[in-house]
């Protein structure tokens, strides 16, 4: 039986929605912070260092925060305060190896079971995608292109039929989110050369064909090459963090 689009898991966090609070609008600010690096992994994120930051209170403060521990990007551990949630090459290769497998069985029910509408989605998230470069800093385009990228991968998934398939793609794409900007940002970039806007079309040309095996050994590809580079510049970033802050 095939399925429609799921509506509600094309967009995440990281959308293009104008934040209606001054908690919502702390969040995307840190959780963009954290993302780019200017927060060392591991570091400890002081309440009262982060409130003159923000221009915040105490309570949007720890709504952004508790937010972000719920996502993982930051950790909590009794009354000792949070943390920028720590960084490992074991945690960058088990993010790889987990989205592999959930998405990888997401993408072959979505090719099995997607309508016409799915078809559509899946084009209209390619083509917005391919008219946006790949950015290098943050900044306002750099938060286009990444609400671009996250809709076009989530549309690949979303007839897959399952919210929890969708639910556990939606924290890993965060969580490999931060490893691929922290390995732009950081990485020498002459060893970091890729096509990868070559591989998003790999991927879109597979799945468009309906053969779900291409298209998963292309997503595969499009993963492991992310995490092999991420964890080739690992161990440069928190010295390079704590030397820029």
């Amino acid at each position: 039986m095939k399925r429609s689009v799921v509506e509600a898991h094309a967009v995440g966090p990281a959308d293009d929605r104008v934040p209606r609070t001054i908690a919502e609008s702390t969040y995307h600010r840190l959780r963009q912070d954290i993302l780019w690096g200017q927060f060392a992994p591991g570091s400890p994120l002081r309440s009262d260092k982060l409130r003159a930051r923000y221009g915040v209170g105490v309570s949007p403060l720890r709504e952004a925060l508790t937010r972000l521990v719920s996502e993982r990007l930051v950790t909590s551990i009794g009354q000792r305060g949070f943390r920028v949630a720590p960084l490992t090459a074991y945690d960058v290769e088990d993010t790889m190896a987990t989205r592999i497998v959930i998405e990888g069985e997401a993408l072959k029910r979505s090719i099995e079971r997607g309508d016409v509408a799915w078809e559509t989605a899946v084009v209209s998230a390619f083509n917005a995608l391919s008219r946006h470069p790949i950015p290098k800093a943050p900044g306002p385009s750099t938060e286009v292109w990444a609400g671009y990228h996250r809709r076009f991968h989530m549309a690949l998934l979303s007839a897959c039929g399952s919210r929890w398939h969708m639910e556990l793609t939606v924290l890993l794409f965060d969580q490999a989110e931060r490893h691929r900007i922290l390995r732009s940002k950081f990485g020498p970039q002459i060893k970091l050369k890729r096509d990868t806007s070559r591989e998003h079309k790999q991927i879109f040309d597979a799945t468009l064909a309906r053969d779900a095996d291409a298209a998963v050994r292309a997503l595969d590809r499009h993963y492991r090459v992310t995490a092999e580079q991420v964890a080739s510049v690992l161990a440069r970033v928190p010295r390079v963090v704590a030397e820029r802050n």
